[in-house]
């Protein structure tokens, strides 16, 4: 799962549940599957819980800033019941979840806020001021995507595109930064035409999953 911002919508899995979206329908399919898998969340139906919450907020008039490009539901009927629902699972992301975890092991200060913004909104007595929608910073000419261990923009001026093409096809693919793989293992790291050396193709290898002799 690649993650680059704490809102809602920052992440992929997040961006691609709303891409899936066509109906209202499948965003209250969704809580209601949720609220009835009683289970630790792991990473990825955490962040597709919290989508579908804030989802839910904007179709109450209450979106949050970095509200991607989705169907309108602002005249669909929601009920305080199902507002309820959308919170209580909220606060089960925010305490008995794997992306918890995960937040916890960073300084979560920004995210615990993103949680506290998310419940305002879910919150139709509490005032609320709806925020313009921030515009995506235009990428640099050699951007390559998001660094797996710090989360930041990796370009080619400080970073490496790793791929690796599987033997029953397709290719993978991650694009960390070279100060963070050098901070990670010890080296040398890098032969002299800049690509990885043995060793850290095999951490590279490893950190995508990998088994590795």
């Amino acid at each position: 799962m690649g993650v680059w911002a704490s809102g809602s919508f920052g992440n992929d899995t997040a961006l691609d549940f709303v891409a899936d979206v066509t109906s209202f329908a499948a965003v209250l399919d969704t809580l209601r599957k949720l609220e009835q898998d009683k289970s630790a969340l792991d990473a990825e139906d955490a962040s597709i819980a919290l989508a579908a919450c804030d989802m839910l907020a904007a179709a109450i008039g209450r979106p949050p800033a970095d509200l991607p490009d989705m169907p309108s539901f602002e005249n669909e009927q929601v009920s305080e019941d199902l507002l309820k629902t959308a919170k209580t699972i909220v606060k089960r992301v925010r305490t008995k979840s794997e992306l918890a975890e995960l937040w916890s092991e960073e300084d979560d200060a920004e995210w615990q806020l993103e949680l506290d913004g998310l419940l305002l909104r879910l919150t139709p007595s509490e005032p609320y001021e709806v925020t313009a929608r921030k515009e995506d910073p235009e990428l640099p000419e050699d951007f390559l995507g998001y660094c797996y261990l710090c989360y930041g923009m990796v370009t080619e001026r400080d970073g490496i595109n790793f791929e690796y093409t599987m033997p029953d096809g397709g290719t993978l693919s991650m694009h960390p930064h070279r100060k963070c793989i050098e901070t990670l293992i010890s080296g040398p790291h890098w032969k002299k035409d800049g690509s990885p050396t043995e060793k850290t193709r095999r951490r590279l290898m490893q950190d995508m999953g990998f088994e590795v002799e």
